[in-house]
């Protein structure tokens, strides 16, 4: 396990089923303990390169981005997504888990978590081209 990183036992996923999720403020399970605390402010770090994002994943773990979405996105299934057919459908927040490569497509992607619920995607998740999503990332 990467550091950082909560297990889906101790944060599962809940997004777009209706429900706002759980707010946990600590869990002691699957081999976790954690505490979840709030901060009164905060610095927020921008990577700007493909390395400085796989750092921070690696090191503190999900990161917050964006992109614009195209209209086959909705249809996405699995394997590695990168726009090609249909016009914009708007601007869209995910959170940027985790990263790889793939050895079928030759492309190198972001691993992503949505928020449209667990029955869209791959349960929930994408995976992106580097490159298809934020600045350099």
């Amino acid at each position: 396990m990467s550091p950082g990183a909560v297990t889906e036992d101790c944060w599962p996923y809940t997004s777009g089923n209706g429900d706002s999720g759980l707010c946990r403020k600590s869990c002691t399970g699957s081999g976790q303990s954690w505490i979840k605390y709030k901060c009164k402010s905060a610095t927020i770090a921008h990577p700007l390169s493909v390395s400085a994002i796989q750092n921070e994943l690696y090191n503190n773990g999900p990161v917050e981005a964006a992109f614009t979405v195209y209209e086959d996105f909705f249809n996405y299934k699995s394997g590695v997504y990168y726009h090609q057919s249909g016009g914009q459908a708007g601007g869209h927040a995910i959170k940027m888990i985790g990263y790889g490569h793939d050895s079928a497509s030759g492309l190198d992607y972001w691993l992503c978590a949505n928020s449209w619920g667990s029955s869209w995607g791959d349960k929930g998740f994408f995976k992106i081209k580097v490159g298809d999503c934020g600045i350099n990332g």
